[in-house]
């Protein structure tokens, strides 16, 4: 008599089942979340069963159009230099979010049209920020930036040089305020974390990938690598984008803990460009590295600061992170970079690589040469796939045809790369940067 029983209340706790574990599901609004970094986010947050909404201008970046694309629940195209209200009207009735992940606001009116559109509907905001805060902060030590660092200049005067000689890091800091702010009279919870360049797989900036391959070939161009003298032993932070990733998952987990904090994140380790393009050299079996240490034509990409690396240990303790080894960072950097350049799924961005590469390291008169040097690293397989209007063989036997020919063909067979590129690649390398690695490109590129 008790079987029709059980056969009742079976679909009534399945249901409750059900609805349970539809309320743990956590709603996720990400600004941006196509690109470097807010791709290994939320590739997490997916793997996690968060349903994840994005926003962002509808472009891709290396395999986040398989990688996350499939798996966020909706998708709002939207230019976030515009307004938010008129742009994404869908967003005003898009109900409450758990967590919103801000990978893409640059300037205090972005941030500030965020706000202003989500008021009570954000259970925690973390916004990712920049090290160029402290940029146009009145620091007062020569040590590792602390977050406690991250506090303007009382003169206005000061104030106004420092936001002239520092646009970004001046703006990074305002959509930090605007957060403070919103908190102060009310609003919901927030988190900074203050990222410096950040390195890893799927760098959309191309910045470690162009070092390795300017190491790896700068001999045989007769093109050293650029180290200017002002900042060659200036020290600095980087983090891994995984650390980054690691470090969200761990706020996540401590809840209200972290709440209404400024985080840093670095490696342990502090760098100098020197050393770090020595590091790279090793690790591809490349030793005494020539240098062009002229200042009025050296250019750099790292550092992008002058106020020194982060001190992390409010990271460490408050969050119980730990970044990981550099030298492992540095064993899987290479290696991914190395496989990059003969890698199927990659070939638009070796192209893109290799194009600048071309055109803003390799003198006209070498272009042969680089690429006979970049047969014997990598393989003939290295030009497979390349497209032809860049100037490369799209297969190894053409490319053999082309040296063997000689250099008379160099300059009818290499066209101007930017010439090529439309106005849509434009744009998407351009919002790619700014996302990768918060815009902190040198001005020289």
């Amino acid at each position: 008599m008790e079987y029709p029983l059980r056969v009742g209340i079976l679909p009534i706790i399945l249901a409750f089942l059900s609805i349970v574990e539809s309320s743990s599901t956590r709603r996720v609004l990400v600004f941006g979340g196509n690109g470097f970094i807010g791709s290994e986010v939320v590739s997490r947050l997916i793997k996690q069963g968060d349903d994840i909404t994005i926003v962002n201008r509808g472009n891709w970046y290396f395999d986040s159009k398989e990688r996350i694309k499939p798996y966020t629940s909706t998708h709002y195209r939207c230019d976030r230099d515009k307004a938010l209200h008129l742009e994404c009207p869908e967003l005003l009735t898009s109900g409450f979010y758990d967590i919103v992940l801000d990978f893409s606001s640059y300037t205090s009116l972005q941030i500030k049209q965020v706000l202003e559109t989500f008021k009570e509907r954000v259970g925690l905001y973390i916004y990712i920020s920049s090290d160029s805060v402290y940029e146009v902060c009145d620091k007062k030590h020569k040590g590792p930036s602390r977050e406690e660092d991250a506090v303007r200049p009382k003169s206005p005067k000061k104030r106004l040089k420092l936001k002239k000689s520092e646009e970004y890091g001046h703006e990074k800091l305002a959509c930090e305020e605007a957060l403070r702010a919103q908190r102060k009279a009310g609003g919901f919870p927030y988190v900074v974390l203050r990222l410096p360049d950040v390195v890893g797989p799927r760098d959309g900036s191309f910045r470690f990938w162009t070092y390795q391959l300017w190491v790896q070939t700068h001999k045989a161009i007769e093109h050293p690598v650029h180290l200017p003298q002002g900042v060659s032993n200036r020290p600095f932070s980087l983090v891994h984008v995984e650390d980054v990733a690691n470090a969200v998952e761990k706020i996540l987990e401590i809840g209200n803990k972290a709440y209404d904090q400024a985080i840093n994140l670095a490696f342990e380790e502090h760098f100098t460009l020197k050393d770090l393009l020595e590091s790279i050299g090793r690790e591809v079996r490349v030793t005494d590295i020539t240098w062009l240490t002229d200042e009025e034509t050296a250019w750099h990409t790292y550092p992008t600061v002058m106020q020194g690396p982060l001190d992390i240990n409010r990271a460490k303790t408050l969050l119980d992170w730990k970044p990981m080894a550099w030298a492992d960072s540095l064993a899987s950097l290479t290696k991914y970079y190395e496989e990059a350049m003969t890698s199927k799924h990659l070939r638009e961005e070796k192209e893109m690589v290799l194009a600048d590469f071309m055109e803003y390291h390799v003198p006209e008169e070498k272009s042969e040469v680089f690429l006979r040097a970049l047969s014997n690293i990598y393989g003939e397989e290295v030009f497979d796939g390349i497209n032809l209007d860049l100037g490369f063989a799209d297969d190894s036997l053409a490319l053999e045809r082309r040296v063997d020919i000689g250099n008379d063909t160099t300059t009818d067979n290499k066209k101007e790369p930017k010439s090529e590129k439309t106005e849509e690649d434009a744009e998407k390398k351009d919002e790619d940067i700014r996302e990768t690695n918060d815009g902190k490109l040198s001005d020289e590129l």
